[in-house]
């Protein structure tokens, strides 16, 4: 009797193990997707339409190097409870140097609101120094460009 019950329990294992090993195949298919992998947007100057060009600037003072003071924003005395800003955007954000400019950009966007784009194109300083600061006078040109339809 437990003869039987040993070739039971070892044909029973065997077939198990049979079981559980299959043979598989895999072939190699080619696949591809019809997704591109670069897409181009081939434009030229002729798709852009120039708006106008403005001049923007900011006069202000800054002491000890640390602490700034804006007097006035493209001519017109600032005031502490108004901030308008405008800043650009591309892959990365277009940094103005001195980033106070993004300030005085807001007047641009009011007289061109319909530019797709706004290129600082030049950026002047002027220094003066005083004692323990200095006042600085910051202007850029700015050109404004719309996309023909």
């Amino acid at each position: 009797m437990t003869n039987k019950k040993t070739i039971f329990l070892s044909l029973a294992t065997v077939l198990l193990l049979l079981s559980s090993c299959r043979m598989t195949s895999t072939s190699n298919l080619r696949s591809g997707t019809t997704m591109p992998d670069v897409v181009w947007l081939k434009m030229t100057l002729d798709d852009y339409e120039f708006l106008g060009d403005s001049e923007i600037e900011v006069e202000y003072h800054r002491y000890f190097g640390l602490v700034q003071y804006i007097n006035t924003i493209n001519g017109q005395p600032v005031a502490s409870s108004n901030r308008n800003f405008v800043r650009l955007q591309g892959r990365s954000p277009v940094r103005l140097n001195p980033a106070v400019l993004n300030r005085a950009l807001y007047k641009v966007y009011q007289d061109y609101p319909e530019a797709d784009f706004l290129m600082p194109v030049i950026t002047t300083q002027e220094i003066q120094q005083l004692f323990l600061g200095r006042k600085v006078k910051v202007k850029a040109k700015i050109k404004t460009y719309k996309i023909r339809k």
